[in-house]
């Protein structure tokens, strides 16, 4: 990568988080993405392609991007569930990098209804030969069962404790109190979550997130192009994905996770030429509460078996040793599945401006984001500039 061509976030923009609202998807999108413009000093006109995250809606990249005019980018809407947005800005950068279009901008962006997740893939339509029907028939495609089946085992060969899984929604709850864009803000205490309704074991009703509406926006650009506008950069200094992989005596990995993590952080970490002793602050993907745990092992932040106990002690506070979702995450926050990832980005990019407010991290030069979806992981690094 040549200097010209280093890939910087130049803009962010984030609504309010909501269980419904009473706006459209155009509405959602153009919100933010107008947020996005004016915190990189730009013109929409200056964009020159456009990503749309999202899951629920066809057609919706023309919704939202045709909500702020019509100058023939291309614009194109990515779909892998959760994960659409931290995808849609990778696809953004490599264009970058390639120097075929700069800059270019993510709209994330989803109307959810309450309760289950609704599956894009309904079990009965398959073969029954295809594996997604027996693990839908073995509770696996709900999303409380995979994180459920991946913990439970997790506590079984390590010794973590379901209160050191519910400690991971307590520190979610208390930090998206300091987040105005939190679809609740509410703090809970760890007996309040324990003893909330048991959804799958040992994940209760309060250990998982609020299905919501919102959007965001992010405008990735060259440092070059960057510097022919008064935005504050932030680089994107690595990034890598991976879908799940077979992995020989391990049945979590093969079957239940949405992604090989290790493998998309190993190849982000090298592009960044950091570590993980580098990271001052992460975003871990939490749909769960369990998802913290997993994941910062996963990355290297801690070693592997012992995450449980790493929260447990304070670690992943504001004032720990790596601050881990400092806006509540995807239980504090909540989860319209198209915006999330935008939302990981925001908090990051904030957090590394120095730009968080009361839920600032003490002098953060690199962080690291992990994001899942339906069959997809996303890792990516950002230094201070």
């Amino acid at each position: 990568m040549t200097n010209a061509n280093k890939v910087v976030v130049l803009g962010v923009g984030v609504t309010k988080f909501e269980r419904e609202t009473a706006k459209g998807l155009d509405e959602l999108g153009k919100e933010a993405a107008l947020m996005a413009l004016k915190d990189a000093g730009m013109k929409y006109s200056d964009i020159q392609m456009g990503f749309c995250g999202n899951v629920y809606q066809m057609g919706a990249a023309a919704l939202t991007f045709y909500s702020m005019g019509k100058t023939g980018i291309p614009i194109t809407r990515i779909d892998i569930a959760c994960a659409s947005s931290t995808r849609s800005v990778q696809l953004a950068s490599a264009c970058i990098e390639s120097g075929h279009y700069d800059p270019c901008m993510l709209i994330g962006v989803e109307k959810m209804p309450r309760g289950m997740v609704p599956m894009p893939i309904d079990p009965e339509a398959v073969s029954t030969k295809n594996e997604m029907l027996y693990d839908g028939l073995n509770g696996l495609i709900t999303m409380p069962g995979a994180y459920a089946h991946h913990i439970v085992r997790h506590m079984h060969l390590y010794g973590t404790k379901p209160e050191h899984i519910a400690q991971c929604a307590v520190i979610a709850d208390k930090n998206s109190c300091l987040n105005p864009n939190a679809v609740y803000g509410k703090e809970r205490s760890l007996e309040e979550v324990m003893n909330s309704r048991m959804i799958a074991y040992p994940l209760t009703m309060y250990e998982c997130c609020a299905n919501c509406s919102g959007a965001t926006s992010v405008i990735v650009c060259s440092e070059e192009k960057a510097e022919s506008y008064n935005g504050k950069p932030v680089e994107l200094a690595g990034w890598d994905g991976a879908s799940m992989k077979y992995v020989k005596g391990d049945p979590v990995e093969t079957s239940i996770s949405e992604g090989y993590t290790p493998g998309a952080a190993e190849r982000a970490y090298e592009m960044a030429g950091v570590g993980p002793e580098d990271i001052g602050v992460a975003q871990v993907h939490d749909a769960f509460s369990s998802g913290v745990i997993i994941h910062i092992e996963e990355l290297g932040l801690c070693p592997k078996g012992e995450g449980g106990f790493f929260v447990w002690e304070g670690n992943t506070e504001i004032d720990g040793k790596i601050p881990v979702n400092t806006d509540g995450g995807v239980v504090g926050r909540g989860h319209p599945i198209g915006a999330t990832g935008g939302a990981q980005i925001a908090e990051l990019v904030w957090q590394l401006r120095g730009e968080a407010g009361k839920r600032q991290v003490k002098d953060p030069e690199v962080a690291i984001l992990q994001n899942s979806g339906l069959g997809a992981t996303n890792v990516m690094i950002f230094k201070k500039m």
